[in-house]
This record gives structure tokens, sequence and C-alpha cells, in this order.
């Protein structure tokens, strides 16, 4: 009977509340007091546990409703974490301590530094003069010449304005012999023929979407305020036919992408319509590729990025792994199982052959686990804000590839190694969630996460920039809440990975789109990379024709 009772306490969780009365019941006919205490101790052990992990859980999602969503910890936050729980350290056993003894307490504080207004340039410029009675001198009577201007600003703001613009091309005609008629040429601005909308306003309407997070409806009605009252379907119509003169770019956009040194990519959901759910919508994937062009000599500031989205109607992994077909550059990622067909060098050679951890991906359960008040995360989180300052460094440094794996290699491998052996530690230990699924992932990811310190300074240490690059999606779809087709989301890529791209290469995504609508079907179909953002950016934003 005990063995039967210390067998049911190890499945514990299996047991519902009548197989345990009668498990209990039965106990208490045969009087066996031991057992029957080790079976309730058990129980109450584990429901505390449950209690614990759920307490943590809903702190987590009471979080991500209505707290911050930034991960960062200033100084004083962890100084104020460690003295919460320095009480609770001392009452822990030593397997809890941090394994280095020397290991900080607390962090210094940090000043705070006062804003700073940034300088402004005036559009334009307004003089006041001093009125005519007070011109003249109050002592002798004589006029008062100007000393100079007591200069002060004024922010104001000017409604969006719509100009509805008249071209009147001349004709022309010989009155003598009433000859051949000569027009002038077309307006350079015109798009789409016999079309009314110009390139600014095409502009507008990807602008609006993809980095405002406004649907066209929301857009008809800034219009209508502004005295331009357009029908839904010609502003759809519009965006549409400016989709389809970009196309060719964004293809060049892809190709860049497939063809990067590295790549980082990353998903979300993405909400579509389905006619065929009777007006509900279905969950649909937004799939992010961050593709990197390094300089051969290391320099990371000449780095180019280009960014692609692609729409996926599930997270099945098959669909990254056909966008990824033929690429042999280096992944960076998630935890996603997926990745690991898409990096198995034992399917070929056109195949990514490396798989790269995520530092933030491992940190943040950590993170959660000391907002949770465990002082077991205190070293984790200490070490991983050691390894981002010396990232820091490299970038205030402006270090090359090699000379960042160098500084890595020298003060960040210490440490991951110190991470390591304390979590090899802990995993024998009883934790709470938390905590257990930060050691389970640090030591599950490990060899991905070694990558960037041991093999290429030339990647992140963190998926950071792919998760960037969704946040537009993030915000975007509170306000647009899904798409309205199948085509629509995946015309929502396009745009987005073009304005991602003029992002990314340090050009205004506006103005770029609007120079580039009017000119490029008579483009040169051998010269479209000259159409680029980089390369437009690099020809002064004007390249020539």
């Amino acid at each position: 009977m005990a063995e039967a009772a210390r067998g049911s306490q190890d499945s514990k969780k299996s047991l519902d509340m009548v197989q345990l009365r009668e498990l209990l019941g039965e106990l208490v006919q045969r009087k066996q007091a031991d057992t029957l205490m080790e079976v309730v101790f058990g129980v109450l052990l584990n429901a505390e546990k449950v209690i614990e992990d759920q307490a943590i859980e809903i702190q987590h999602l009471r979080k991500q409703l209505f707290g911050r969503r930034s991960e960062k910890l200033s100084p004083d936050q962890l100084s104020l974490f460690a003295q919460m729980l320095a009480s609770v350290v001392a009452e822990r056993p030593a397997a809890d301590a941090p394994s280095d003894p020397a290991a900080p307490a607390t962090a210094p504080k940090k000043k705070r530094k006062k804003p700073v207004r940034r300088p402004l340039t005036p559009t334009q410029s307004h003089e006041i003069l001093v009125p005519e009675d007070e011109r003249a001198c109050p002592e002798c009577g004589e006029p008062r010449c100007t000393l100079g201007h007591a200069r002060s600003l004024v922010i104001e703001y000017t409604p969006p304005k719509i100009d509805v613009i008249e071209y009147r091309r001349e004709k022309i005609v010989c009155r003598a012999c009433e000859g051949e008629i000569s027009l002038a040429p077309a307006p350079a601005e015109r798009v789409i023929d016999g079309a009314l909308p110009g390139p600014q306003l095409l502009a507008a309407l990807t602008i609006n979407k993809t980095v405002d997070g406004l649907p066209l409806n929301r857009t008809q009605k800034i219009f209508a305020r502004s005295g331009l009252d357009i029908p839904l379907q010609t502003l759809n119509r519009w965006e549409g036919y400016s989709h389809q003169l970009l196309s060719p770019v964004i293809a060049l956009v892809r190709l860049a992408v497939l063809s990067s040194d590295t790549i980082n990519l990353d998903d979300t959901g993405l909400r579509v319509r389905d006619p065929a759910l009777q007006g509900t919508t279905r969950r649909g994937h937004l799939w992010v590729f961050v593709g990197r062009k390094y300089d051969p000599t290391g320099d990371l500031s000449k780095t180019q990025e280009f960014v692609f989205y692609l729409y996926a109607p599930t997270w099945h992994a098959k669909y990254p792994e056909e966008f990824l077909s033929g690429c042999t550059a280096v992944l960076q990622g998630d935890a996603y199982r997926g990745y690991e067909r898409i990096a198995d060098p034992n399917l070929g050679d056109a195949v990514p052959k490396l798989l790269a951890g995520c530092c933030m991906h491992a940190r943040r359960p950590f993170v959660q686990a000391l907002e949770a008040r465990d002082p077991s995360a205190i070293f984790f989180v200490e070490r991983f804000q050691s390894i981002y300052r010396v990232e820091a460094e490299a970038r205030t440094r402006a270090l090359t590839a090699p000379q960042r794996l160098e500084l890595r290699q020298e003060r960040s491998l210490p440490i991951l190694g110190e991470l390591q052996a304390r979590a090899h530690e802990l995993s024998a230990l009883p934790l709470a969630k938390p905590m257990q699924q930060g050691v389970t992932y640090l030591l599950n990811q490990w060899d991905k996460l070694l990558v960037p310190f041991s093999i290429d300074g030339r990647l992140d240490i963190d998926n950071g920039s792919a998760e960037r690059r969704l946040r537009p999606v993030a915000s975007g779809r509170k306000a647009w809440m899904f798409a309205g087709s199948t085509a629509g989301a995946e015309r929502f890529a396009d745009q987005l990975s073009l304005v991602s791209t003029a992002d990314a290469a340090g050009v205004s995504p506006g103005s770029y789109i609007a120079d580039i609508l009017p000119r490029i079907q008579a483009w040169p179909h051998r010269k479209l990379d000259e159409l680029l953002p980089y390369a437009w950016g690099a020809a002064g934003e004007q390249p020539a024709q």
C-alpha cells in the first residue's frame, strides 16, 4: 500500500478529487498515518506551486495588457529589486545564492539627464515693428533707429492641404496652311493615364496604411475634411495600381534579402477576412526577413539592410522554407522548431548552414522572474546586462566585425560561461515557472546562442532587428484590425517591405515613393536597381534618368 501511495504521489497532478478522496479514505481505514501525511503534504506542495505559477502568469498577463512592453531595466530598477529581495536571499539555502560572491548586489545609480530642446529651423519669419507713436525718443523727440531684434519661436500646425492642380497644355497650329497641330507634353506628375491622383497622393495612401496604421476608410475621411470627397472604391483602385507600379522594385528588395550575408527572421499574427466564414476572420501570419549585406572590410557602419514581409495563411514552417529555398545566408531567430529544418545542412548545399540564437529571448524569462520577485533571477539579469554593456561599448567605439568578435570573446564569453554553469546548477532544483522556462531555454539553445560570440562577429547577439520591424504591424492592426482579403494582406506585406527598406536606408519613405512612381514605367529595366532605396539615397535622392 505504501508503494501505491508513493506512486500516486508521483502522479498527483493527474489525480482528480474523487480519486484523491478514495485514496485518503483507504489510508484512514488502514490507519497508515505516515503515508496519509505524505500524500496530503505532497498534494499541498503541488497546489502551492500551481498557485504560485498562476499568480506569476496573471501578473505577466496584466503587464502585457496594462504595463509597458519594454524589457529594459534601469540600474535604479535593478537596485530596487535587489533591496527588496535582499532579506529573502539571506534566508534562502546556499544553493540559491549567486555563484559569484563578488557580483554586485546593487547597480550604481544613473544620473537623470535634463531634457534638451532640439534646435528648430524657422520655416517662416514675421517682423513685428514698434508702433509709430513709440518710435520717437521720449527724451529728445528724435526718431529712434533699429538696434536689433528679440527673437522667439512659435510652433504652429497647418492641417493637410489638398491641391487640385489644372495643367493647361498649349496647342499650336499654323494659321496660313492649317497644318499639323502640336500639343505641349503631358505633365511629369501624371502617374496613371486618365486618372486624377498625383504621386504625392498615391504615396500618402501607402504611408498612411503601413506607417501610420490608417486604413483607407479613415484616409477617405481625412481627405473629406480637407475638401476632397473620393469614394472608397476609387481610393482602393488607386492604391492597387500604385502597388502594381512598385512591384518590380519590391521584387528587387526580395532578391536583395535572399542574397544577403545574414538574415534575421520572425513572425506575428495577422487577422484576415474570409468570405467562407460568413463575415468573420481567420488568423494568418506575417513573416519578416531582415537581410544584411556587409562591407568586405568589416565596417559595420556600411551595412545595407533590406526588409521583406511574407504573408502566409498558417504558421507552418514550409512558407519560410520555400521563401529561403536556395539561400545560403546565416539565419538568426528565436527557438521556433521549424527553423531547425530550414537550417538543416543535410538537405543539400543551397540551404542556410547556420542558425544563430537570440539573447533577448534567453533573457526575457529571467526578467519576468525578477518582476515576480524571484531572487534567483538577479544573477542572470545582471550577467545579461553586462553582456549588453559590451555591445554598447562596441557600438560606441565603432568596431569592425572582427574587432567586435574579439571583444566578445575576451569580455562576453566568460560571462556566458557563468550563465551556463549557474543554469546547470539550478536545473536540478524545483523552480518557479519563469525561472524554469529561462533555465531550460538557455541550456537548450546554448549552441545557437554562442554563434555571434564565437563564430561570426557580424551578427547581433539578439533578433531585435526583426522584432523591431514587426512593431508597425503590431501597432497598426489595433487600428485596422484585419486585412480585407488574402490579396489585401499580400499587398500590405509588399508595401511594408518597400517602406521598411527605405526607412532602413535612412531616406524618407514618402518622398522616395512619390519620386519613383511617375518614372518607374519608363525606367530601363536593366537599371531598376538604381531605384532601390540605398541607390536612390546615395544619388542625392534624385537618381539620374
